[in-house]
Formats: structure tokens, C-alpha cells, sequence
């Protein structure tokens, strides 16, 4: 009575130990807690003792060609499932309708060609799609209806051309990459159903022109790449916000704009419209101006890349006006071989300048405020051991050991020489330099105060000199001789 007493006590204190995957793993398999890897298979393997405990099943690099209801009807507690890098073509209607705790699916690097509405129905907790690397040539988002939570989907490297419109709001999705594809425009009509999506990427395309109002479904929209298409031209009002009531004022948010590796000509003036971007990139375009004030709008524009353009051979000595940027990168332009003066240099927050791999063959010492960059870069220029670099020899007005590391490696070359020397080590002193020096801002105050107090009391010394020359000479015209030698004065009073 005794034992069977202890063996109850024992039985209801036990600690309780959940089963795993592991218990009983089938050929081929590797199965640790809830996570299971499986090789080698054409089918979704079934053979699992505890198959409720998996929640992350990875059956990439596989076999499969076909996926059907029956394959995941057991598997009801996965959270992530991989089955990327298999050959399928096919997926049936309703085939992940029991993953109600799915939040990852990968179906990249597959042969699917087309997209079924019902694929991914009753996928409640999906909140990332991966389909990379498919065959799918056309596409409706009414497919990813009945997905509530879904906020990131890739479909990169398809054969995409076009888009269906949609009749169904996915008002979770947040992120759309659709890199790598053949769309010829934007598809501006799908922004119908995406009310909050804030990231886009078409990069790898072939777009050749942003329409008018192409972003007004987009309100919440914060970034756009649309880096090596074939864009010649930005229509005026591309990111104007159009409102059904249109008394009311609304500006495009977006934040980050790239059109990288593109046709562009001149700086589009519809960038004017993108108020909120602090992040710019427009390099690698055929642009061979930057004129005035282009970027006068863009009041948040912090970091600016102007790079890679071969044809880029000016820029205007207030191009930059109303900037205040914290990061410029200008390099590699094959063509440009010269900088305006005080380009930068009513920019307080300036932190990095990176001016290298360009055509330089000079820089101006009031380019900007030396002293207060963090990053500093030109070298790869091709300077010339002239006045106009002389002033790099003597300056040490660098603002961090980085930046005055870098000057000092800087090198030159004399006129029909293409030996380069280092700066800090040519010999100046023939050349007879002069330059006009460049004072600080609050240098400026102090000799400003300076000169108005001199002239200040240069004007005090002059009245108050006037002032007793016109009285000693009164008291001269007042005085009299009464004729026996005595000379009286008559004092008068005089009022000045």
C-alpha cells in the first residue's frame, strides 16, 4: 500500500516533459525540439510520432513538384515552413488552409507560374511571403486576399509584366519588392488595395516613364527605388497627392528616393515635390548639369548622392541652395574637373563630403566647413601641383584624426606630368600663392565688432574736435583791444 502511495506522490509531482520532434525522426530527417530539416524527399514527409510539436519545418532543396490539402493537414502548429529550392509548379487551392499559426512562408526558387486566389486562403498569422525566383508572368493581389496579417511580400526575379488590379484591400501589407522583373511602367493601379504600404522596390526593370499622379493612392508611402530601369522622364506632378476633397492639402511622404543607373538628362523638377525626403540618390544617370537651386524644396534632404554620372562636367555655384545636408558623396564623375567656391559652405550640420574618384584638379579651401566634418575624402582626383591644392599643404584646421590623415596622403601632379607627388611634400614656394583667407563665422563677428568700434570712435574724435575748434575760434572773433593794450574778451553763450 505503501509503494503504490509513493509511486502516486511521485506521478503527480513528475515534472512534465514535452515530446519532441526528435522521438521519433524519420530517414533523412534531423529533428531537434520543434524543428525539423528534412533532404531527398518528392512529398511532404508524414512519419512523424509527435508531428504537433514542429514549428518550423524546412523541406527546401528537395524534390517536390506538386503540393496538395492532404500535405499539411496534420501539421497544424507550424509557425515557419520553408520550401524553397524545390521544382514546384503546382500548389492546390486551400493547401496551407490549417497553418493557422503560420507567420513565414518561402516559396522561392521554385516553377511556379501562376498564383491561384485560394492559394493562401485562411492564412491568418502570415505575415512575410517569400517568392523569389519563380516563373510567374502575371499576377493579381486579390490572391493574397483573406491574408489580414500580411505585411511583406517578395516577388523578385519572376517574369513579371503586369498586374492585375485588385478588387480586395490588403490594407496589413507594408513592403512589395518586385526587384528584377520586366514591368514596363509603375503599377500604379495596385496602390488601390494598399492604402498603407510605405516600401516599394522596382529596381531591375524596364520602366521608361513615371506617369502623372502615379503615387496618389499612396499616402503612407516612404520609400521608392527604381534603380537601373530605363527612365528618361518624370512627369510634373508624379507625386502629387490627389484627395477626393480638394480643399485638402496633402504633400507625398516619402522619405528615401533612388533612381540610380537610369536615362535621365537634367535633374527632374517634380522631385521638388518630395517635401519629407532626407535620403536622395539620382548617380549613374547621363545628367551633365546640376543648375541652380534644383533642390531648393527638399528642406529635410540630409544625405545626397550624386555619383557615377560620366557626362556630369558642372555645377552651379548655388546648386545647393537651402540644403542643409549631413552627408554628400560625389564620386566617380569622369568629367568633372571643377568645384564653385562656398558650394557648401552655408551648411552647419555638414558631416560628410566625399568628393574622390572624380576629375578634380583642384579644390577650394571655402568649399565647406573643414573643421567640422567627420569624413572627408578626395583622393583618385586629378590635381595639379598648383596654387589651387596649395593650401591643403599648410591647413590643420581638420576636424578629426581621419580627416587629417587623408589630406596628408593626398598627391598632385605637375602640368603634362602624370607623376603624382604628395601634397604635403611639393615645393610651393616657386608659386608665389596668395589666397584670401577663409574666417569662421564667429572670426567674421569679431573683426565685424572690431571695425564698427573703430569707426565708431574715429567718428566721436572727429565731432568732439570740431566741436572745440568751432569755440576756440568764436572766443578769437569775440576778443577786443581797448586800445591801451588790453585785450577783452566778451563771453557769449553759445549753444551747439
Amino acid at each position: 500500500m505503501k509503494m503504490w502511495f509513493v509511486v502516486i506522490i511521485l506521478a503527480v509531482n513528475a515534472p512534465n516533459v514535452a515530446p519532441k520532434a526528435g522521438d521519433d525522426c524519420p530517414v533523412h530527417c534531423t529533428c531537434r525540439d520543434s524543428l525539423v530539416k528534412c533532404h531527398g524527399y518528392n512529398s511532404v514527409p508524414q512519419q512523424f510520432a509527435n508531428i504537433s510539436v514542429i514549428k518550423v519545418l524546412d523541406l527546401s532543396n528537395n524534390n517536390l513538384t506538386v503540393l496538395t490539402k492532404k500535405d499539411f493537414e496534420k501539421f497544424i502548429n507550424i509557425e515557419k515552413l520553408y520550401l524553397n529550392d524545390n521544382e514546384i509548379s503546382d500548389i492546390e487551392n486551400r493547401t496551407f488552409s490549417s497553418l493557422i499559426h503560420l507567420s513565414l512562408l518561402n516559396l522561392s526558387c521554385n516553377s511556379l507560374k501562376r498564383i491561384e486566389k485560394g492559394v493562401f486562403y485562411s492564412l491568418k498569422s502570415l505575415s512575410i511571403l517569400y517568392m523569389k525566383r519563380n516563373l510567374i508572368k502575371n499576377l493579381s493581389l486579390d490572391a493574397f486576399h483573406n491574408v489580414p496579417n500580411l505585411q511583406y511580400i517578395s516577388l523578385a526575379e519572376n517574369l513579371l509584366n503586369n498586374i492585375d488590379s485588385c478588387t480586395s484591400p490588403i490594407p496589413s501589407l507594408r513592403i512589395l519588392d518586385l526587384d528584377y522583373n520586366s514591368l514596363l511602367s509603375i503599377p500604379s493601379n495596385v496602390f488601390n488595395c494598399t492604402p498603407n504600404l510605405h516600401t516599394i522596390s522596382l529596381n531591375f526593370n524596364r520602366i521608361s516613364h513615371i506617369l502623372d499622379y502615379t503615387f496618389s493612392n499612396l499616402p503612407n508611402i516612404t520609400s521608392v527605388s527604381l534603380d537601373y530601369n530605363r527612365i528618361i522622364h518624370i512627369e510634373i506632378f508624379s507625386f502629387e497627392v490627389r484627395h477626393q476633397n480638394p480643399n485638402t492639402l496633402m504633400e507625398c511622404q516619402i522619405r528615401r528616393f533612388s533612381i540610380v543607373g537610369n536615362r535621365l538628362k537634367e535633374v527632374p523638377q517634380a522631385l521638388g515635390d518630395l517635401v519629407y525626403v532626407d535620403h536622395l540618390d539620382i548617380s549613374g544617370n547621363i545628367i551633365k548639369q546640376i543648375g541652380t537651386q534644383v533642390f531648393y524644396r527638399l528642406k529635410k534632404l540630409r544625405y545626397l548622392r550624386i555619383s557615377e554620372m560620366p557626362l556630369l562636367n558642372y555645377i552651379a555655384p548655388d546648386a545647393f541652395g537651402g540644403l542643409d545636408l549631413r552627408d554628400l558623396h560625389m564620386t566617380r564623375n569622369s568629367n568633372l574637373r571643377k568645384l564653385p567656391e562656398n558650394l557648401l559652405q552655408s551648411m552647419n550640420n555638414l558631416r560628410t563630403v566625399i568628393i574622390s574618384n572624380n576629375a578634380l584638379q583642384s579644390v577650394p579651401k571655402n568649399l565647406c566647413k573643414w573643421h567640422m566634418l567627420m569624413d572627408m575624402m578626395m583622393n583618385d582626383n586629378d590635381f595639379i601641383c598648383g596654387c589651387g591644392v596649395h593650401w591643403l599643404q599648410t591647413y590643420r584646421g581638420w576636424g578629426t584624426p581621419q580627416t587629417r590623415q587623408h589630406a596628408e596622403n593626398l598627391k598632385c601632379h605637375k602640368p603634362g606630368n602624370s607623376e603624382n607627388v604628395l601634397i604635403k611634400d611639393f615645393d610651393f614656394y616657386h608659386l608665389a600663392c596668395t589666397y584670401t583667407p577663409v574666417i569662421e563665422y564667429k572670426s567674421y563677428v569679431l573683426v565685424g565688432l572690431t571695425v564698427a568700434s573703430l569707426v565708431l570712435m574715429t567718428v566721436c574724435v572727429i565731432l568732439i574736435a570740431f566741436r572745440y575748434r568751432t569755440q576756440i575760434f568764436r572766443y578769437k572773433h569775440l576778443s577786443t583791444d581797448d586800445g591801451r593794450g588790453v585785450v577783452h574778451t566778451k563771453r557769449t553763450r553759445t549753444t551747439f
